[in-house]
């Protein structure tokens, strides 16, 4: 059995891909660590913006 080895998706702004390794080559997402906890902090970001925000009667 051969190692498969999936760079990351994620593209800078440059359009340059990231070369990083994907946490999960067998996703439908590949994307490495570092990108996954940057969506991960935006994600969270974006539940508490909504968690604070006032309540219409």
């Amino acid at each position: 059995m051969t190692a498969k080895y999936v760079t990351c998706r994620v593209l800078s702004g440059k359009g340059n891909q990231c070369t990083a390794e994907a946490v999960d080559p067998d996703a439908e997402l590949h994307i490495c660590a570092r990108h996954l906890a940057a969506a991960q902090r935006l994600i969270h970001s974006a539940f508490q913006r909504v968690a604070a925000r006032p309540r219409e009667a």
